[in-house]
Parts: C-alpha cells; structure tokens; sequence
C-alpha cells in the first residue's frame, strides 16, 4: 500500500496549510503525484469538490456537498479533523461518452437502451437515462459509479459487479475499459503507475490475453441465451407441427461449437428448462449454471456459475452473440456441429479499402483545416483539428501523399464517417 496512515496525514496537514495560506475557508481539493520513493509533490488546488468526492463521502460518511453549502451559509463546521474516521475503501469509475479504441474521441447519440448498475454497495451519480442525447456540447462525463469494501478488493470486486452490469447502448463509452483496468493483475496488485495504460493497453484493448476460464463463463452465458432462444422460436411453432408422423426424441445433450475471435470451444448442454439448472461442458470442463427465467431480448444476464454469481451484457446479432464480462468484450459465433463443418466453405465478407480518404473519425465541429489542395503531407501529420465535448483533437494523416481535395471547411459539423480529405493516388 503506497499511501499509509502517516502519509495520508502529511498530505492532509500540507492540503489545509495551503489553503490557510490561499485564504480559502469551504470545500477543496489539493492533488499531489507521489513518486516511488514515497515522496508526494503539489500539482494544483481546486477551490471546489472533485469528481471523485464520491470515495471520499462512502470511507467518512460525511456529506461534502451538504457540508460545502453549510459552510457557504457562514455556518461552523460540528467536527474536527480528529473526529473523522475511515472505514474501509472505496474506488471510482468514471463513464465517459468516449470510444478508447479509437484513441478515447468522443462519442455522441441517443442513449437507446440504460439500466443503472446494480450491487451491494454500490452507488451511482447520473443523469441520463434511456433517450437522453448526448451532444458535442458538453462534458463527455455520463456517470460516476462507485463502490465500497472492507478491503480495496471487496470495494474492487463490488465495483467489477456493478460495471459488468452496466447496461448502455446507442453510443460508445468507456465502461468495459475501465472495467478491463480494475481486472488487470496489476492493478489487482496495486502496481500503478502514471504510465500504466500505456504499458498495459493498445488501442483501447488489453495486452494481456483474458484467462481462460473467463472465456469460458462468457461462452457459456452466450451459448445458453442462443440455445433458450432457438427453444423459444422451436416451441411458438409447436401448434402448428405435424401431428402426424415420427416423435421428436430429446437428446441427453445439446452440442455446439462456439468461436469467439481466436478461441474455438466445444460446449455440451445439459438441463432442465422448467428448474433453471444445468450443467454446461466447455470443452472438457464442466460448469454447474442456474440461470433465470429467460427472455428473449434479455440484455443482462445474472447466472450462478458453480456457486458464484456472475452478470454479463448481451447484445444479439442472429447466431452471433455479444458478450461483455469483467471488462472483456467478445462477438460469440454459436453454431450446430453441422453448421461448423460446412461454415468453412462460406464466403468470408471483406471490407472494400479507400486507402486514399481519410474519414471523419468522431462527431463535432471544424475548427481549423492545416492543409488545402496540392500540399505534401506526411504520415502523422496534423490536417483538420475538430473541437468536440469542450476539447480539441487533431485528425493525422494515414499516409505520406499528396492533397487531391479537402472536402470540409471550418465551422461545419461532421459526423463519424463523413470525408475530410482525397488524396491523389
């Protein structure tokens, strides 16, 4: 634990030293850098509460915005520094209308799906909800969603359970990135570091490769949902089946093959739809899962995985499922035995490439155009710089070439996919 009792107090003894000095007397935030011999250093003070009060609230009890207003009223503080207590820990995820993999550019649209997160001390500040629009005129910040242990890691698992849970659709967010982060070894070790994303993702995704048995638990959630979902469809047409005829024999087991990006994966399926218990082989290890009562657009997903309860997020594509757990994001493909050994003779769907346009990578607004008709640009080059959630980002050039066109002009508003630049080929 980088930061002890002794330390905490030097910080806190320095933070209000500063603000005597400042002639400040409510709410604020002093924020230092620590280094790895244990030595902190000021970055800068904040005359007002930071996001993350929130940590600070759920280890004191306190209400900081309740006090802050208390104070602004000219009222008296009712404690002492010595009056206030820890208790346990807390950690908190900021969520954010933002794509990490495409290098963190905002992202803007109408919420079409929300569920809050749920859990055992869990506590959520927003103010969205299904069918609210977020445009490039605000902050990116869509929630702030926090949790409470005894240790850092019932306060990290708590926290791991209410962002698998986390249910928004309609736009891109941060959520299973920050998810990705507080399931990282390191971070489950306390290794942080300023550089910590740098060392440990690339374009938004984790270098780690996920363990295995996380591929399994999600394979199974996916596998199981298409299964009662095929069951479903098969048992709406049972009034209009042959009463004629042979007698459908249920088989022992339900086999699949299930691939997701790399992974191929053999599931059996064993059950009993009518008690919600089965027990599930992937590949040669078996699960013991109790699901709920299934629907057929069920976005969430809760099972109880050998004793354990697990929640997941489904998106669903025909046979192909999306599922996201423990900040792992995977499309399933889920097929019959059948199906598998003849999917290799499909055709596979390629991408036509435009190597000489370069598309709008984000929605905002022109703010600057660095380049025009007939110039040479290099590769990395800045060319259009648009503003977008109170921030500026450049948009590079692919490639070394030449300007055949530019197709924007400063003050238009753009969208994701809309041509910026043509350059001559």
């Amino acid at each position: 634990m980088a930061v002890d009792g002794a330390m905490r107090e030097r910080m806190g003894k320095t933070a209000c030293d500063l603000a005597l000095k400042a002639g400040y007397a409510n709410a604020g935030t002093v924020e230092f850098i620590l280094d790895q011999e244990g030595n902190f250093y000021f970055i800068e003070m904040n005359t007002r509460l930071q996001v993350e009060h929130p940590v600070t609230e759920m280890v004191t009890g306190l209400d900081l915005v309740e006090l802050q207003l208390r104070i602004a009223e000219g009222e008296a503080l009712a404690f002492g520094q010595r009056d206030i207590t820890f208790r346990g820990w807390s950690i908190e995820a900021r969520i954010c209308a933002e794509d990490p993999r495409r290098d963190f550019y905002p992202s803007t649209g109408i919420i079409t799906r929300y569920t809050s997160p749920r859990g055992r001390n869990i506590r959520i500040d927003t103010g969205i909800e299904a069918g609210s629009v977020v445009s490039i005129y605000y902050d990116s910040l869509l929630a702030k969603v926090a949790a409470w242990g005894e240790t850092r890691e019932d306060a990290r698992k708590a926290l791991v359970y209410g962002l698998n849970g986390y249910h928004i659709e309609g736009l891109a967010t941060n959520a299973d990135f920050v998810n990705a982060i507080l399931n990282h070894p390191a971070f489950v070790n306390g290794e942080l570091s300023t550089d910590f994303i740098e060392a440990h993702f690339e374009n938004g995704r984790v270098k780690l490769e996920p363990p295995p048995e996380r591929i399994h638990l999600m394979s199974i959630a996916a596998t199981l949902v298409y299964h009662n979902r095929q069951n479903q469809i098969r048992e709406s047409l049972r009034p209009m089946a042959a009463h004629v005829g042979g007698v459908f024999a249920p088989k022992e087991y339900t086999p699949y093959v299930v691939k997701g990006e790399n992974d191929i994966l053999e599931l059996r399926l064993q059950g009993d739809h009518d008690a919600n218990v089965w027990t599930v082989w992937v590949n040669d290890t078996a699960y013991n899962v109790v699901t709920p009562d299934f629907e057929f657009y069920r976005r969430r997903l809760k099972l109880r995985i050998n004793g354990e309860p697990h929640m997941f997020r489904l998106q669903y594509h025909g046979n192909f499922i999306s599922a996201a757990f423990c900040g792992t994001a995977r499309i399933f493909e889920i097929y019959s035995p059948r199906e598998w050994a003849l999917a290799r003779y499909m055709p596979t769907l390629e991408k036509p490439l435009r190597a000489n346009l370069l598309e709008c990578p984000m929605p905002g607004l022109i703010v600057d155009i660095r380049v025009q008709k007939g110039d040479r640009v290099y590769k990395g080059q800045e060319l259009v710089i648009i503003e977008a959630m109170k921030m500026e980002s450049a948009v590079a050039s692919p490639r070394d070439g030449e300007i055949e066109d530019v197709m924007v002009k400063n003050g238009q508003a753009v969208e994701i996919g809309n041509l910026l630049v043509v350059f001559k080929v």
